[in-house]
């Protein structure tokens, strides 16, 4: 598969042997993964969602099976005269071709290409700007938009059609089994909306909190006690992009004047608090605790809104050595009177970051991510990384030139017990080849290298977040 404009990954169904070592005994379970299977413009998240599946099962062949999401988008796409320069739909990054009467008061087509997630016993495609989209977990077949029993109905001036938006990143509290998400209203008066869910009960929506500005927010981070948004300087115009002349993204502006906001809700309820700092942007959260009365959390921070469109369009082009990601993994502190402190926890640039998700909410010490080193320059996250924040010491192995590595997801041997024995399970995209390889390597020494390679016989796309779910 091409990752450049107009490369499609092809639906695979396939049994899977491992070309090197043995896939681990104990490793039992499913890892759904989703993100872009075709690319229609030169952002890498201008893609139909593909959702995959990767089954292990001891004694059985691993097996991995693969659906495009049936969205307008994708039909669009799949009906798209050959030759027709440009994206058939309007997208996030990218106008439909025909000019600006085409784009004209249109909003970007659903791709459901972001996450993919179990809530409550439903398999769910996500993406920030709909409702998510639901799958049958067996077949992985379209199911259609869901609006979590009535929590996302529609409301507002873009919800009459949609409904409430819920993002792709909504985050699990396994002391008290509740699942908490937000979503995102933009319009005439902005709203950040705020859900929860108790295991085995409905979605709820508990509040809705104004916006001063359209801010883009991708992603949150909880506490025990608070949830954590950061409201970077960049926001969207809304007239700009209904215009039709500039895309979505094109339409979001960098105010490198103003500051960062960081916005801490209370779970309980009560008022909300504000705290300004430095400007900077971040797409992702690896995790975030309570630290006494200080909130603690870890983030990868890029300069700007600017530099983080580079490091998206860097992963179209990923062996152009002009591009480079240059996010960082940063640790902010704040206490009780509004001081923030922070500080970088490694030099290496690093996306997709993610925790034991064991110890969401509480402290952590590793972090994983996809990483880029030295080893492989110009290449856009080639290396599978564990970040020890304690030491400053980041654990790596890179698969070098002409390979993406994607988010890598950390499995426990024994799920009753909270340590740091387990498994990293990622995929690694080999660009020339097309191909995707299922990597498992030990969690605790990465530069060894997999300890389990499991070649796929087509490309499973470039995958963005997934999770991994206990048979």
């Amino acid at each position: 598969m091409d990752l450049h404009r107009g490369g499609w990954a092809r639906e695979v169904d396939a049994e899977l042997r491992p070309s090197q070592g043995q896939v681990p005994a104990g490793l039992a379970g499913t890892l759904y993964r989703n993100g872009a299977g075709n690319h229609l413009s030169d952002y890498v998240i201008d893609g139909d969602g593909l959702v995959s599946a990767v089954t292990f099962t001891p004694g059985s062949p691993v097996r991995v099976r693969s659906r495009y999401v049936r969205t307008p988008s994708y039909a669009a796409s799949r009906n798209a005269r050959d030759g027709e320069d440009g994206p058939p739909i309007r997208l996030g990054g990218a106008n439909a071709t025909g000019g600006r009467l085409r784009n004209l008061l249109r909003l970007p087509a659903t791709q459901a290409n972001t996450s993919v997630a179990m809530i409550d016993g439903r398999l769910l495609a996500l993406w920030e700007a709909d409702m998510p989209w639901e799958l049958e977990p067996g077949t992985l077949e379209t199911l259609g938009r869901c609006d979590l029993d009535r929590a996302l109905a529609p409301s507002g001036p873009f919800g009459r059609r949609l409904g409430s938006p819920y993002s792709a990143h909504p985050c699990w509290d396994p002391a008290t089994a509740e699942l908490w998400n937000f979503g995102c209203v933009y319009g005439p008066r902005p709203t950040l909306q705020i859900y929860r869910a108790k295991q085995g009960g409905p979605t709820e929506r508990l509040r809705s909190i104004r916006l001063p500005r359209r801010f883009m927010v991708h992603d949150f981070a909880m506490t025990a006690t608070h949830l954590v948004f950061c409201l970077g300087p960049v926001t969207l115009d809304i007239p700009a992009m209904m215009s039709g002349r500039v895309s979505t993204f094109q339409a979001m502006r960098w105010h490198g004047e103003e500051p960062t906001r960081i916005l801490l809700v209370p779970r309980a309820g009560g008022p909300f608090r504000v705290v300004e700092t430095d400007p900077w942007f971040q797409w992702h959260f690896a995790g975030a605790y309570d630290d006494g009365p200080d909130i603690v959390f870890d983030l990868v921070r890029f300069r700007s809104s600017t530099v983080m469109h580079e490091a998206l369009t860097s992963l179209s082009h990923p062996t152009d050595p002009n591009c480079s990601p240059v996010g960082r993994l940063w640790r902010y502190r704040v206490d009780p009177a509004g001081k923030v402190k922070d500080h970088q926890l490694h030099s290496l640039p690093l996306e997709w970051p993610t925790i034991d998700p064991r110890r969401s909410t509480t402290p952590h010490r590793d972090v994983y991510g996809a990483a880029a080193t030295n080893a492989a320059p110009g290449i856009a996250f080639s290396a599978v990384a564990r970040y020890d924040t304690e030491r400053g010491e980041a654990d790596t192995h890179d698969y070098g030139p002409d390979h993406l590595v994607g988010e890598p997801l950390f499995v426990p041997r024994d799920p009753s017990r909270l340590d740091d024995e387990g498994w990293l399970i990622a995929y690694a995209t080999h660009l020339t080849a097309g191909t995707t390889d299922i990597v498992v390597f030990d969690a605790r020494s990465v530069a060894d290298g997999p300890v389990c390679t499991l070649p796929v016989p087509e490309s499973l796309g470039y995958t963005f977040h997934g999770q991994w779910v206990q048979p």
